[in-house]
């Protein structure tokens, strides 16, 4: 196995939310079922970028139309970026984004300034690890991990299902359960990891008026 790079950006790094780019596929992309797949570039695109990046200019993903479908949490058609020029125009450069724009996936797109206001209302998206804990996914990348490093894989659990109230995505060999919590945008730094999510711990509150907000204003 191949060492790790260490020129590569790990764990957390600062989103500025100077500037903000909306992916949102073409409609004949969304009635061909194509707009998972928009949706899976981009998150690909956005760890590329932020692994290849430095830790103060990280880009942060949010999903301004996340809801509750029948049976699960869906992420919408819009995959909504906030960050600096620079990293959203590396973002735009790359395979994936070129790739996405050559096929007529998306939408014509710009990169625009990002109004934001203290005492705004914001929402972060989560990636909540505790969700992720004994799911089926879980444990087989835990059983591969521990055969990887010769050790034994410890006690036997009962796997769980997914958690309906988060959203589920997969990202290559990850899968990642995401929470969307709403709140009030701040000068607080927004903390994102590779993938653009924010921990659990500090939720990253960004400026972006999601669905949701409008919800709770017309139930307020």
């Amino acid at each position: 196995m191949s060492a790790p790079n260490p020129s590569l950006a790990t764990g957390q790094g600062l989103c500025l939310a100077q500037a903000r780019l909306l992916i949102r596929p073409v409609r004949a992309a969304i009635e061909l079922g194509a707009g998972a797949d928009v949706l899976a570039t981009g998150l690909r695109a956005v760890h590329h970028v932020n692994r290849h990046g430095t830790p103060d200019d990280f880009i942060a993903i949010a999903f301004p139309q996340m809801r509750m479908g029948r049976e699960t949490m869906q992420p919408g058609n819009d995959l909504e970026l906030l960050g600096s020029e620079t990293s959203l125009a590396a973002f735009l450069a790359c395979d994936g984004a070129r790739t996405l724009h050559r096929r007529g996936m998306i939408e014509a797109h710009e990169i625009s300034e990002s109004y934001a206001e203290i005492g705004q209302g914001g929402a972060a998206y989560i990636r909540d690890r505790a969700c992720e804990k004994y799911t089926p996914g879980w444990l087989r990348r835990s059983a591969a991990r521990a055969e990887r490093r010769g050790k034994p894989l410890g006690k036997q659990v009962k796997p769980r299902a997914n958690d309906t109230k988060s959203l589920v995505l997969q990202h290559g060999d990850a899968v990642l359960h995401i929470r969307e919590v709403l709140g009030v945008y701040s000068d607080a730094p927004l903390m994102v990891s590779t993938y653009g999510l924010s921990g659990a711990g500090a939720p990253a509150i960004l400026p972006v008026y999601a669905d949701a907000l409008g919800e709770a204003d017309d139930a307020a």
